[in-house]
């Protein structure tokens, strides 16, 4: 299939993605369109991460208010939330999320960094699973059985008998390794949902993961398609080696999400990573909480969190 550039991508989408800057060789007559304008030469304004007019801030880098998780677990280090999952004090998977709210269509900007064999990501558009009341919860997946398996669901490691690393990254033994809090205990901050994934070691950073649900529909740097039942491949965005030339290994990276109806946008560091149009109704949801989620070794950090209601 013939790679598709992100302009094509956007099209199939269906939506307006984020523009990225890129060089211009020469400007147009008269000069580059005011901000918010549109000309048909389409100087697209060249997207700042760090302009934050029209998001709000929801971490203030000092404290916690406004979130809610485990509160042994989770604290703030260098003005970011911080968790550090380890063999001998692990914490299973477990999650953070913001209380003032859900998100429909979005966009949430967010600095995350991780290192040794942690695994997380940033869940949106999710659901608490100890809320009998939340709307569009999953259907039941059959038992998978003691060992757990790929969809990682409530709890993770902890009540999923897959070792104190837990996850996908799961870290080296140690000499005394410690026992995770219970999947009981870690059960009021339990999210199912989708959730732009993340590894310190660059394997699934960008990718559109599901927890509860679909688990790994593909693997970063794709564009897709999912109809009731099924997803199709639409083209390949990147390639493993420059995704990888992309990352900043044990350094904060950009993320950005777009979620508008049916299609979610991953980006990361300015790079379009992951497109998914989602009109599977079993599992599309429209909105819903957002917050960190962690798992396996390793310590890890998310700051500078800002959100557009679009």
């Amino acid at each position: 299939m013939k790679r598709f550039k992100v302009t094509v991508l956007a099209a199939l989408a269906g939506i307006i993605l984020v523009t990225v800057p890129r060089a211009s060789s020469q400007p147009p007559a008269g000069g580059p369109p005011a901000p918010g304008t549109f000309n048909m030469r389409g100087n697209a304004v060249p997207f700042d991460f760090n302009d934050n007019e029209g998001f709000t801030s929801l971490f203030d880098g000092k404290t916690l208010n406004g979130w809610a998780g485990h509160p042994q677990l989770w604290s703030v280090k260098d003005g970011a939330m911080y968790i550090h999952p380890s063999c001998e004090h692990p914490t299973g998977t477990t999650y953070m999320y913001w209380t003032g709210g859900e998100a429909t269509d979005f966009v949430l900007k967010y600095e995350l960094k991780g290192n040794q064999n942690v695994n997380g990501g940033m869940q949106f558009r999710s659901y608490l699973t100890a809320d009998a009341n939340a709307s569009g919860k999953f259907p039941p997946r059959p038992a998978r059985g003691p060992a757990g398996g790929a969809g990682r669901g409530p709890g993770g490691a902890a009540g999923a008998g897959r070792g104190p690393g837990g996850g996908r990254g799961r870290g080296p033994a140690c000499e005394n390794p410690g026992t995770p809090p219970s999947r009981e205990e870690l059960a009021p901050w339990d999210m199912f949902g989708p959730q732009a994934d993340f590894d310190a070691n660059n394997n699934f950073s960008g990718m559109f993961y599901e927890q509860g649900g679909r688990a790994i529909i593909a693997l970063p740097g794709h564009a897709l398609l999912a109809e009731k039942g099924r997803v199709q491949d639409l083209g390949t965005i990147a390639d493993k080696e420059t995704m990888q030339s992309w990352f900043h290994k044990d350094d904060y990276n950009q993320f950005m999400i777009v979620a508008k109806g049916p299609t979610t946008s991953i980006f990361m560091n300015g790079h379009l990573i992951t497109v998914l149009t989602d009109n599977d109704p079993t599992y599309f949801r429209p909105g819903g909480k957002l917050g960190p989620e962690v798992e396996s070794t390793g310590e890890y950090w998310v700051r500078n969190i800002y959100l557009k209601k679009l």
